[in-house]
């Protein structure tokens, strides 16, 4: 058997230059070890490795991912690729773009005249699109290359190799043109081996940054090798596992942040659900009722919070918290003081709520502190030691010596009308409190928005083995302002409740819909409190939004972004480019890809990592997790395709 059976007689085998050094391998090299090769007008066999199919690229997407040839590797066969690189002229490049944009301009005119205008739109962006290109050309700050993008498929198995062109052939890549070297295979072979022979010349038009998403064509694995699965890295077909208690993070905090339709809510409950088999227990303040089906599914608690609800929550209440000391032993205390800050900042937001524009002074807040003080200490004799929630009662009961024990119940809880008494009573000897005292007025007990003035109906205890507790304010109005005094409500509840305990335990609070609470600085701060305390705690904080710029306009939304060890950034609006380069370190070209994303594509920043990902659902996950209502079956199977790799 020949070396080739076609004759190609401008090429010889003992002429082969090699561009790559002076110890290169050359084709006689690297045919060594093969026993022959038999050439035909669909494919190469090399005897005894096997078969052999090259393709070639003639146009590419519109939108190119960093390492968008990676899905070439998972076609189920041996791939290989090669590209050969050479540089355009500029000048020839402008005056090319010239030429277009002279077409197009009088095809706009001509549409113009006949009063059809229905490409105008698209051919204005047409324009500006090559307007750029030509300026970035002029300007040196782009450049362009002829490429040729080969591809062989090879397999020493007929059905593998078979199955794999099929798919190449028929299945495609989403926006990329292929065709098959036909009757070329024997130049293809020579073309992607590592010569540097560029023998199978098909060129196309990229730019330098278009190019350069090219490599490389793996990025490294994600180093988490325990943890969460949360989805696929789409350039390089790896699972990827998250462990926001991996001993590498500073806190275990996540912040996820993506345009309206990026798959925020989507992501969110896929790490809800994957988190919650892997043992973590999550509490869901849920802004939009969207997470009731999830709990429902997971078999969690669920809280829907309105005027008539029988369910009731009182912030007032304190406990005594174990946090986690830095020698690893733990301590148990009743934070007074904290909680003092903690409902003077709530008190204050109530005051807030219809008259930011009048805020308190500072004699008025001091009052405010000296009162809670005065209530938390002296009124229930609450003090660090935990005793001091717990009194005596008459009554015995043995314990398993049989002796008698004297046993203890918890006493009453202050309640938000105890500290508008005490306000109250102060308000008659100093008239600069009456302001206040009428402010919250509403908020008593009786009043219209009293509905969090009274004992809780709800023991944190009666929830310890819950997976999921879900608080759902969606029926408080918005107009009112009750939806958002409900959030920071349960918040500072879930921080006494929830947060406070159990410091063994891996435990989360999701906020959706955060930037709700960025409108007030002491709402704000309540969330930053989560996000810089909760660690102590052993906990984690997760806050989804789709308002990226309210985080980095507000001072402690800029803290909650900077105290997240873990930043999914999902498809972010152009117009919040230097924002989001600010506040996440992330380089320009980054940017630029995360803009172009598809829904649920995502750039994930773990600690110093970082690592693309898409959630791969099942079906009943797909249809569990998704926030579209109603579709029809069409719809149904294309966002199936938009979310499942491969």
């Amino acid at each position: 058997m020949g070396w080739f059976r076609k004759s190609k007689a401008a090429w010889s085998i003992a002429e082969d230059p090699s561009v790559l050094g002076e110890h290169a391998p050359t084709l006689r090299d690297l045919m060594t070890v093969a026993d022959g090769l038999d050439v035909q007008d669909t494919e190469v066999y090399v005897s005894p490795t096997g078969f052999t199919k090259t393709y070639y690229v003639t146009a590419l997407p519109s939108r190119l991912d960093f390492a968008y040839l990676n899905g070439f590797f998972q076609v189920g066969a041996d791939v290989h690729i090669a590209l050969h690189v050479e540089p355009a002229d500029s000048a020839l490049a402008m005056s090319k773009r010239n030429k277009m944009m002279v077409k197009i301009e009088s095809d706009v005119l001509a549409e113009q005249k006949a009063g059809t205008n229905k490409n105008i739109a698209f051919l204005q962006q047409q324009y500006a699109l090559l307007e750029k290109e030509r300026e970035e050309l002029r300007l040196g700050l782009e450049r362009l290359f002829y490429v040729t993008i080969l591809l062989t498929v090879s397999s020493a198995d007929r059905d593998e190799f078979e199955a794999a062109c099929e798919r190449i052939e028929r299945k495609g890549f989403e926006g990329f043109y292929i065709r098959e070297a036909y009757k070329e295979h024997d130049l293809g072979l020579k073309a992607v081996a590592p010569m540097g022979l560029n023998v199978l010349r098909h060129p196309i038009e990229m730019t330098g940054s278009a190019l350069a998403n090219a490599f490389p064509f793996g990025n490294a694995h994600f180093s988490h090798d325990y943890g969460v699965p949360i989805g696929i890295d789409w350039t390089t077909g790896h699972l990827n596992r998250l462990d926001c208690w991996h001993k590498d993070l500073v806190n275990h905090n996540i912040f996820v942040i993506g345009t309206s339709g990026g798959g925020k809510s989507f992501l969110t409950k896929a790490l809800i659900a994957r988190s919650a088999a892997f043992g973590v227990q999550h509490a869901i303040l849920d802004y939009d009722g969207e997470y009731r089906a999830l709990t429902a599914a997971l078999g969690g608690k669920s809280y829907r919070i309105h005027e008539r609800s029988e369910h009731r929550f009182n912030p007032f209440e304190i406990g005594e918290g174990t946090e986690k000391m830095p020698d690893g032993s733990f301590r148990t205390f009743v934070d007074v003081k904290g909680k003092i800050s903690e409902m003077e900042r709530l008190i204050v937001t109530m005051a807030h709520l219809y008259g930011a524009h009048d805020p308190l002074d500072a004699y008025t807040t001091s009052i405010v502190n000296r009162l809670l003080q005065d209530m938390y200490e002296r009124d229930f004799g609450f003090t660090e030691d935990p005793a001091s929630l717990r009194e005596a009662t008459k009554r015995y009961e043995r314990d398993v010596k049989g002796d008698r024990i004297l046993q203890y119940q918890y006493r009453p809880q202050p309640r938000f009308s105890d500290f508008y008494q005490k306000l109250e009573a102060a308000s008659e000897t100093d008239g600069r409190l009456k302001d206040l005292l009428l402010r919250l007025h509403r908020f008593k007990e009786g009043g219209t928005e009293g509905m969090f003035d009274g004992y809780s109906t709800v023991a944190m205890s009666d929830l310890e083995k819950e997976r999921i507790i879900h608080f759902d304010v969606s029926g408080l109005s918005e107009k009112s302002m009750a939806k958002q005094l409900g959030m920071h409500v349960i918040l500072e509840w879930l921080l006494e409740k929830f947060m406070k305990k159990n410091p063994e335990r891996r435990k989360r609070v999701v906020i959706d819909e955060a930037q709700k609470l960025l409108d007030s600085s002491y709402q704000a701060a309540a969330i930053e409190d989560i996000y810089r305390r909760f660690r102590k705690y052993s906990g984690s904080a997760m806050a989804a939004s789709q308002d990226f710029l309210k985080f980095v306009e507000n001072e402690q939304g800029r803290a909650i972004v900077q105290n997240s060890s873990i930043k999914v950034l999902l498809k972010q609006a152009k117009n919040d480019r230097q924002a989001v380069l600010d506040i996440t370190g992330i380089e320009e070209h980054e940017f630029e890809m995360i803009a172009l994303y598809a829904k649920g594509q995502s750039l994930c920043i773990v600690g110093d990592e970082r690592f693309t990902n898409i959630v791969n659902p099942s079906a009943y996950e797909l249809e569990l997790y998704n926030t579209t209502h109603v579709m029809g079956e069409a719809e149904r199977m294309r966002q199936r395709q938009r979310w499942v790799v491969g």
